[in-house]
């Protein structure tokens, strides 16, 4: 992706169908994602303004993130909400959250039939090492009966060597890691740029379930 210029995108455009979400099971592995939940996104706030958005907005504090959902090409900018451990709750201004542990994608919310939670942190840890390898993941999805859906993946990194990439703020050198995961019946492969400076993933294409499918994502620092 290239430069995007500051604030040429429309915050929260992403919202689809508001889907209901039932009660997660009690794996710890979900508990800090649920600890993160003010209150599930209430879509009749899409045409205007999402209440707890506007002061993010008007904190001014960056970064940004820019998404477009893969498949329909929508897209939209999320600003950081909140930070327990290292778990992140980035939020759109129609509701629709993303939450990502380290920057690798553990949940989303107000996407339908999404990502509840996930233990995505062994990928998280090679990913920002730059190691080559194995690991494992546990996804928790909500089906079409409100039915949550635990599915295990095995999942192998490749580290793919440095890359420099362009972000609004400029030529960024990263290391292109690209993690390829399967289970019983599903497959995927999701691609992250590691900032070696900053040591965080800036740019990332990421799998959040059959539902959504591939989200591109990129930092943005000036907006």
């Amino acid at each position: 992706m290239g430069a995007l210029p500051a604030m040429k995108w429309k915050f929260g455009i992403l919202a689809g169908a508001a889907f209901s979400l039932a009660a997660c099971g009690n794996q710890s592995f979900q508990d800090r994602a649920i600890g993160l939940m003010l209150e599930e996104p209430n879509l009749a706030h899409a045409a205007g303004q999402f209440p707890r958005f506007a002061p993010l907005l008007a904190a001014k504090r960056g970064p940004a993130l820019d998404v477009q959902i893969v498949q329909s090409g929508l897209r939209g900018g999320f600003l950081r909400e909140s930070t327990q451990g290292t778990i992140e709750s980035w939020l759109g201004n129609d509701g629709v959250a993303l939450i990502f542990d380290r920057g690798v994608l553990h949940g989303t919310r107000g996407l339908g039939a999404g990502m509840l939670a996930s233990d995505v942190s062994a990928s998280a840890n090679a990913i920002l090492a730059g190691r080559s390898g194995e690991v494992d993941r546990i996804h928790t999805f909500l089906n079409g009966n409100d039915i949550a859906v635990i599915r295990a993946y095995k999942c192998t990194i490749v580290n793919e060597g440095s890359e420099t990439i362009q972000l609004d703020s400029g030529a960024t050198s990263t290391r292109r890691m690209v993690e390829t995961c399967f289970s019983l019946d599903q497959s995927f492969k999701n691609i992250y740029w590691v900032d070696t400076s900053r040591g965080r993933i800036v740019q990332s294409r990421q799998w959040s379930g059959e539902f959504v499918g591939q989200l591109a994502i990129q930092t943005v620092y000036n907006f």
